[in-house]
């Protein structure tokens, strides 16, 4: 069946009369058509601008929540090893690698304390800082069981970093800070690193005999912080009158270098003209020092005073509440610091000679 196409035609006169009206108001119906374009026109750019705002938001707010992420991570997770630290986590005593690290001139006296008391001919700090005994059958002098401390302190699992803390009104001579646990993510390592906070100008404030100041110099307190972090020790917890187990340890290397042994842990406070001319009196701390010595047959103990100006140097016990707060320092100790005791690979110090 064919196809028949169907034209529809206006008569002559409304053909006419339409090209007429067409040829009257052409100018307004092409105005209107262009007008009918540009609103098309701004229609669609607006709806473009519209996507690109809602893409940039979208990225924004993906930005946002990936940095809200980040920094929630960064709070509690634990501190993770610096790239400019790759010794992060081994174990030993070393310097510090932040502000607070050791100067050459800290660092040396640090070396030539330590070497006093062990006498290791090749103990130095390496080039990362580390504390390094060389061949320990090379020694002339010292204590064995310094050297025996030493090791424990170069070889255990844990870190000690040394910190200079000069002119603090918190840190009285040198002090153990509370540790920091780093975990790298992909390895699984783990560490321990104890803060070893030192106020060298505190050694300067000293005052004493001669024998006292040998037997509480830097070298004897660093040990004694070692005996913490190294082998477990605790302080005088309990019996403020007594050495305490830590300062026990300290007292051997003292008896064998032929120094006078510390008598109590806990300093006792007494009021005693001043050192400066500024104050007629002040608070003094004061350490007992003693030893047995033979003279013409008899056995006898010699004494020895140190003391520094209290609130000059840092914080003291007060005597009144000594017994109450060298239980609580006790406490804190023994829960961080006695676990490893239990652990295989306990370091066992030379019996008494």
């Amino acid at each position: 069946m064919a196809s028949s196409a169907h034209f529809f035609r206006l008569p002559e006169a409304q053909n006419a009369a339409f090209s007429a009206l067409r040829t009257e108001h052409g100018d307004a119906i092409r105005s209107s058509n262009q007008q009918m374009i540009n609103t098309a026109r701004s229609i669609a750019a607006i709806h473009h601008a519209r996507q690109r705002i809602s893409t940039r938001a979208r990225r924004n707010r993906v930005y946002a929540i990936a940095a809200a992420f980040a920094a929630l991570c960064s709070v509690l997770s634990p501190p993770p090893a610096t790239a400019g630290d790759p010794l992060r986590y081994r174990g030993g005593l070393r310097n510090s690698t932040g502000e607070r690290r050791l100067n050459a001139k800290q660092l040396n006296a640090v070396l030539t304390s330590l070497r006093d008391k062990a006498g290791l001919l090749e103990m130095r700090f390496d080039e990362n800082g580390f504390l390094t005994l060389g061949d320990q059958t090379k020694f002339s002098g010292g204590s064995a069981t310094a050297r025996a401390l030493l090791d424990a302190a170069t070889t255990m699992g844990r870190a000690v970093e040394m910190e200079s803390h000069m002119y603090s009104s918190k840190v009285a001579f040198a002090r153990l800070a509370e540790p920091l646990a780093y975990q790298h993510y992909s390895s699984g390592a783990k560490i321990e690193v104890f803060p070893l906070e030192i106020d060298f100008s505190d050694f300067s404030k000293l005052r004493g005999d001669r024998q006292a100041l040998a037997a509480f110099d830097l070298g004897f307190v660093i040990l004694h912080e070692l005996g913490h972090a190294a082998l477990g020790l605790r302080d005088g917890a309990g019996d403020p009158q007594g050495p305490g187990e830590c300062e026990a340890v300290i007292n051997r290397i003292r008896r064998e270098l032929n120094l006078p042994e510390r008598q109590t842990y806990v300093a006792q406070v007494r009021m005693a003209a001043s050192f400066t001319p500024a104050s007629s009196s002040t608070h003094f701390a004061e350490l007992t020092f003693a030893r047995m010595v033979e003279k013409q047959g008899r056995t006898q103990i010699e004494k020895f005073n140190l003391r520094w100006e209290a609130f000059i140097v840092g914080p003291i016990i007060e005597a009144e509440d000594r017994e109450s707060k060298s239980e609580d320092r006790g406490s804190r100790v023994e829960g961080r610091m006695m676990a490893p005791r239990n652990k295989s690979g306990v370091t066992y110090l030379p019996p008494p000679e």
